[in-house]
């Protein structure tokens, strides 16, 4: 079943309001392309943190620099292997499983991150040596085996977040210094694909920049913005080209520029909802 998003513009269809709605979405999109061409001409700085790389747009300018190098790639890879280890032995055949997984021993000891390479590699050896002395997997095995590899992965985690948060600095500190903008004139964006959201690392990095800034009035998640659709230049600046437009009609309207970031029923609805819990057959 193919089931769209409605366009509802020009409802209500049948009301001359119909037309009024279709002319205000009219001027919306003119202002929308009015602060697109603004981007465009470098009047803001656009930081983009998405893949592996930090992506820096002022006008036609775009540059990029790598953040998660080599290095960082290795240790997600090292931690990668536990959890291919775990599908293997628990949805194939363990007869081709424990020789395959096994054979991954040697080539976790020569990766260049020695001390969490050997954890890996002697925690996933023990768990195939208990395997074949029992034939079969259990869950004490697996609960184990994770119990182990706990204080391996809060290492690599350490490690991976150090490194990230340095250079994600030390890339700010260039690009800003670099392109002369303030704080005020930066949006900064985080395309994270079906990553997690919450505490996300360059989200985090981010807001803390803003929060150390003097020169922005609005709050910083006003300027840092996650994204789980995105994933070019051009969508960053569609984003931001919305989020300029519905500044200003929000700090018309509203009083203060994050006045839309949130639904507009928002508030009225807490208190419908208190209200409907509070009388709930009234609603029928």
């Amino acid at each position: 079943m193919n089931i769209t998003i409605q366009n509802t513009e020009k409802e209500p269809a049948t009301s001359p309001l119909g037309q009024l709605n279709a002319y205000f979405h009219q001027h919306y999109a003119a202002r929308k392309h009015y602060y697109r061409q603004k981007i465009q001409q470098g009047d803001v700085l656009l930081i983009i943190r998405l893949d592996s790389r930090l992506v820096s747009c002022l006008g036609d300018d775009i540059k990029q620099y790598t953040i998660n190098d080599q290095r960082y790639h290795q240790l997600k890879a090292l931690a990668h292997s536990t959890l291919a280890a775990y599908y293997s032995l628990l949805h194939s055949p363990l007869t081709a499983a424990v020789p395959l997984v096994r054979n991954w021993l040697p080539q976790l000891r020569a990766t260049p991150a020695p001390e969490q390479a050997d954890a890996i590699a002697s925690a996933t050896g023990q768990l195939l040596d208990d395997i074949e002395q029992t034939g079969t997997v259990n869950h004490l095995h697996i609960q184990q085996y994770a119990k182990k590899l706990e204080p391996v992965f809060a290492r690599l985690l350490r490690q991976s977040a150090e490194d990230e948060v340095t250079t994600l600095y030390r890339y700010l500190a260039t690009i800003t210094e670099q392109s002369g903008k303030a704080a005020s004139d930066t949006f900064f964006i985080v395309f994270g694909g079906a990553q997690a959201r919450s505490r996300e690392l360059a989200k985090l990095v981010f807001t803390n920049w803003c929060n150390e800034s003097d020169d922005i009035l609005a709050t910083s998640q006003h300027h840092v913005r996650y994204s789980e659709a995105g994933s070019t230049v051009d969508d960053a600046v569609e984003l931001i080209a919305t989020v300029m437009a519905d500044r200003e009609l929000a700090q018309t309207f509203l009083g203060r520029a994050e006045g839309l970031e949130q639904d507009v029923l928002g508030k009225a609805a807490e208190k419908a909802i208190a209200r409907f819990h509070a009388n709930p057959d009234a609603a029928y």
